[in-house]
């Protein structure tokens, strides 16, 4: 979910002061990605945040997880348990199936 990923890695960058390399690392992007997350060249989600606060809630709780150097199977399922939340909520649904144009779309109510 590019919007989580964006909120971590602001979240990294600006409350645990982490540099750009080592949050690419930990999360398994590029730096230019960070870099472009920072400066919000890659607009990743914005709306998707205004609309879903609880991102920002799952955000923090894993970046809190990768500053204490937590690895990735430590908090992988975080963002699992956010995604799941998440596409079960019918603002979701709707969301998705305008932005993509799949009207007739059901993937997120079988998950």
């Amino acid at each position: 979910m590019p919007a989580m990923r964006a909120s971590v890695v602001k979240e990294l960058s600006n409350k645990y002061h982490m540099k750009q390399a080592d949050i690419a690392r930990r999360l398994g992007i590029t730096q230019a990605s960070v870099s472009q997350y920072l400066s919000s060249s890659r607009a990743a989600g914005t709306k998707m945040i205004e609309s879903f606060p609880e991102i920002k809630t799952y955000s923090s709780e894993i970046a809190k997880k990768i500053a204490a150097g937590q690895d990735r199977f430590e908090w992988d399922s975080i963002l699992c348990r956010a995604c799941k939340e998440i596409r079960g909520k019918e603002a979701f649904i709707k969301m998705q199936r305008i932005e993509t144009n799949l009207a007739r779309c059901d993937i997120c109510n079988k998950v």
